[in-house]
């Protein structure tokens, strides 16, 4: 059931929980593939990818449980978000990353109407 209202409407939560859970899972898949090119573990971008994974997560069962945190998670979320979306947006290295950017982009729209909800 989803009860979240983060002081706004029900669809702006459920298309912020769709975003970040699509974006966790880009996130862990760009991980992967970083490491599997050679990137080390504890490389910036792996660690980025990682926060942004574990920031959906927690960003999820914040809205989930409508929790007085989620207005911030939502808005790290945004911020996050964005910087994934740059970084991804400039690995030419690797195709896929275009998508993780349009994952990332995706998540930052839809947790924005959050932030100034009233």
């Amino acid at each position: 059931m989803l009860g979240a209202r983060v002081d706004g409407a029900r669809a702006d939560v459920s298309r912020c929980i769709a975003a970040s859970l699509q974006c966790q899972a880009s996130c862990e898949e760009g991980m992967a593939r970083l490491v599997a090119r050679g990137q080390p573990v504890s490389g910036e971008m792996v660690r980025l990818l990682r926060q942004c994974a574990e920031l959906c997560e927690l960003n999820v069962r914040a809205l989930r449980k409508e929790s007085r945190l989620a207005r911030r998670t939502a808005s790290l979320c945004f911020e996050l978000g964005n910087r994934v979306a740059r970084t991804a947006w400039l690995d030419a290295e690797d195709p896929d990353s275009y998508a993780l950017a349009r994952d990332a982009l995706q998540l930052a729209r839809a947790c924005r109407p959050l932030l100034f909800a009233h």
